[in-house]
């Protein structure tokens, strides 16, 4: 047996392990991309469509990570239940620990984000919008259509 089998082979097993079996692989696929799309745009949904008339961001976001924790119980109970022992708890457990530790490093670094564009003023909501052109005034600009 070659190296290259050898390494085939440990490629194969842990395909196994963690997927299941190759020749299911057209199953796997479409419902790998599905639980993407619907558990994925969950949380949006939420976050655009709660609480749309008091708009308390403190309120949006604890329905956000509220919803956001239900869909990683559920992938990762769905995860626990094709295992061989299932290991509900362990699985369970180990997806909420990654995505709160997840959540909170981006909301500490979209935090700190937020203050550094304040500092430097950035995105300042007090400009009118309007861009502000130096030497010309409405008295020394012509109308097109002065000359009618």
């Amino acid at each position: 047996m070659s190296l290259w089998d050898l390494k085939a082979n440990q490629v194969d097993s842990k395909y196994k392990e963690v997927l299941g079996n190759k020749d299911n692989f057209f199953f796997h696929a479409p419902v790998a991309i599905l639980s993407f799309l619907i558990f994925g745009l969950v949380p949006p949904l939420v976050y655009g469509f709660s609480f749309s008339h008091s708009d308390d961001s403190d309120l949006k976001i604890a329905a956000v990570a509220s919803s956001s924790i239900l869909c990683i119980i559920l992938l990762a109970i769905g995860k626990a239940y094709i295992q061989t022992p299932p290991k509900y708890i362990k699985n369970v457990l180990y997806y909420i620990v990654i995505g709160v530790g997840a959540a909170g490093v981006s909301y500490l670094v979209g935090d700190l984000i937020d203050k550094l564009v304040e500092k430097l003023g950035w995105f300042n909501s007090t400009v009118d919008g309007s861009l502000p052109l130096p030497h010309l005034t409405m008295s020394t600009v012509k109308p097109a259509w002065e000359s009618w």
